[in-house]
């Protein structure tokens, strides 16, 4: 056994975290999978790419993160020098879809062709809505990822062909099929190389429970996801290569995993519709639906990014659009508004920071939150307040177990001490 396949093992048992699996792939690795075909890793945060050596050149699918894209070519170039005659985009995410732009930059620098890029047609709508929403997104994702400042990038590499629902192709005598699926996004593809028998799933599975509900980003869809990974397991492949995360050999643990993904998302979708039919709000179906805990427990499917409470919220939205049910939500008062007024209920809104702190060290930091949310609004230039405000999303991200919940919590934590301080 190589100490790669130790250290594989040891993350299929979650025995090992993934932490240390980033370690060994940092500055961008390259890991045989089939012959002729590689998986490109740089890291559990920072997208994938497969390579696929042919008579005409290399096919890519996906091509890196704006922070990590010259790694991948780096580990590329290591591995082949050919031209890069296709690269296929599994989505227009950014961690998969912007190293594009240096290939391009080396065919130039190397009077060759620019590589053909390949994608869902979706992907040419995701660039136009990145374009109108460029500073939206910036706001998004540095709140998304905690960190202050970032700017989403723009320029984004356009396909050159796009399909539709399927698309065969034969480059350079090996054979490369595209199928649709909508999950984290609405253009996503996967590629099966079946001669091979390797699967490039893209963030169909991530190494972690599916990033199906993102609070701040546009509509997810988890019962397709569900179907998706079904149709991908029909296909009885020996190696899948993820989105993020090592790539899994062997019939039994790929099918194992695409299974356990797929069984979690419909069980979230099939409580949550049972209890959309039975007319309950979404407040009540939040506290009611619960994932299968022996499927939160994998290593692949560890609640560490996404949170299945999230999820349950897009597959509300998905089939029952905004309004949660609640009437005062329908044309709700300005927040400042109904904070002042419940502030001067409660004999002042300090009272209500007061009782938010108590809540907390309770452990009750839904209600807390609450609490301090609406003190912090009555009174947004109480310093005490606004202490007491930051306190309590302090303790909301310490017991948060997913990393977009807890950077969230962070970004307010961080408002509320530069309010606490001014």
């Amino acid at each position: 056994m190589t100490e790669h396949d130790d250290l594989f093992d040891r993350l299929w048992t979650g025995a090992a975290p993934m932490e240390e699996w980033t370690r060994t792939v940092s500055g961008g690795a390259i890991k045989p999978v089939a012959d002729g075909v590689v998986a490109i890793h740089t890291g559990y945060f920072f997208g994938n790419a497969a390579a696929i050596r042919t008579n005409v050149g290399l096919v890519l699918v996906d091509s890196g993160s704006r922070e990590t894209a010259s790694q991948t070519l780096a580990a590329l170039r290591r591995w082949d020098d050919s031209p890069v005659h296709t690269v296929i985009y599994t989505h227009g995410h950014i961690d998969h879809s912007w190293g594009a732009r240096l290939l391009d930059q080396e065919a130039d620098a190397r009077s060759t062709a620019r590589p053909r890029i390949i994608a869902h047609r979706n992907v040419l709508y995701r660039f136009e809505r990145y374009d109108a929403t460029h500073g939206l997104n910036s706001l998004v994702m540095g709140r998304q990822f905690n960190q202050p400042g970032y700017v989403f990038p723009d320029g984004h590499r356009r396909p050159d062909e796009v399909y539709d629902d399927q698309l065969a192709l034969t480059i350079g005598g090996v054979r490369i099929e595209l199928a649709h699926g909508r999950g984290e996004t609405d253009d996503a593809t996967f590629v099966w190389l079946p001669e091979q028998r390797v699967l490039v799933s893209g963030d169909f599975v991530i190494w972690a429970f599916p990033n199906a509900g993102n609070p701040r980003k546009v509509q997810r869809f988890a019962p397709d996801w569900a179907a998706t990974l079904r149709r991908m397991q029909t296909l009885n492949a020996e190696v899948l290569i993820p989105g993020h995360g090592p790539a899994v050999s062997g019939e039994a643990r790929v099918s194992q995993i695409l299974a356990d993904g797929a069984q979690v998302l419909e069980s979230l979708t099939r409580q949550t519709l049972e209890r959309l039919n039975a007319g309950l709000s979404l407040n009540e179906i939040l506290h009611s639906v619960a994932a299968p805990a022996n499927l939160l427990a994998k290593p692949y499917l560890l609640p560490k990014y996404d949170d299945p409470e999230f999820v349950v919220r897009n597959i509300w939205h998905l089939f029952a659009g905004w309004f949660d049910g609640n009437p005062a939500g329908l044309k709700p008062a300005p927040t400042a508004e109904l904070a002042s007024e419940l502030a001067a209920l409660a004999g002042g809104a300090d009272r209500l920071a007061q009782r938010a702190a108590s809540l907390a060290a309770e452990g009750r930091i839904r209600l807390a939150a609450h609490l301090a949310e609406l003190a912090g609004s009555a009174a947004p230039h109480d310093r005490a307040i606004q202490t007491t405000r930051s306190k309590v999303y302090e303790k909301c991200g310490s017991t948060e177990t997913s990393l977009i919940g807890k950077a969230i919590y962070a970004v307010f934590q961080r408002e509320a001490e530069t309010l606490a301080a001014s």
